[in-house]
């Protein structure tokens, strides 16, 4: 019995490395279940810090499928990103969405939330260390798009700049070797090769796109 439950114990930390592992790099802590973040409405700065005395704060919570909400500090629903990842970045609120492939800041005000999405310029600004391609780059006859690595490893952030949503979206290649993780956008690349972005079982869909890395 001893033995099971150490065999049983070593999976769980292995499949908890495993999930931590498919998150690509990013410098931002993602905000877990049950953090607490606070607002000040008068400057609209966001933070982590965590003031008693401060009743406008919000808990992270699960919420619907892969969305979590957040709620009050009377424990009642106050909003939902709908984003899978979620960090503060320069006193913002700033969301990532895998189905819209982008990032967002969450606008808060009496009750109610909106969501800004981030420009090339300032995803750049978050991404320092990624190549950002956006999808007007690619060819439209071809849906291809010709890019160079150089040595080591490349990593890479898909923006969307179209109104397309890209639900159930996976990268897929024969030859090229490339890592790719829980934030659908995100892959980094070993290999050079083909990589190709679309959605299985619909090879009718114009909506998908092939990086040749060269």
């Amino acid at each position: 019995m001893k033995k099971t439950l150490t065999i049983l114990f070593a999976l769980f930390c292995l499949a908890n490395a495993v999930c931590a592992s498919n998150m690509p790099d990013l410098k931002y802590k993602n905000i877990n279940l049950k953090d607490k973040i606070s607002y000040d409405a008068q400057t609209d700065i966001w933070s982590r810090k965590f003031d008693r005395k401060n009743k406008n704060y919000f808990i992270k919570s699960k919420g619907f499928g892969a969305f979590y909400d957040y709620l009050d500090a009377n424990r009642n629903f106050a909003f939902s990103t709908e984003c899978e990842y979620e960090f503060i970045h320069n006193n913002s609120l700033i969301g990532y969405s895998n189905r819209d492939l982008k990032f967002y800041e969450i606008i808060y005000s009496r009750n109610t939330v909106g969501k800004r999405p981030l420009t090339k310029e300032e995803t750049e600004a978050i991404l320092p260390d990624y190549k950002i391609i956006s999808l007007s780059e690619f060819s439209p006859k071809t849906n291809s798009l010709k890019i160079k690595k150089d040595s080591g490893a490349l990593k890479i952030f898909l923006f969307n700049d179209t109104n397309f949503a890209f639900d159930n979206y996976i990268f897929s290649s024969g030859n090229a070797k490339f890592e790719q993780y829980d934030l659908r956008g995100f892959l980094t690349v070993e290999k050079p090769g083909m990589i190709q972005f679309s959605k299985p079982g619909e090879e009718d869909n114009k909506n998908w796109y092939v990086l040749l890395v060269r």
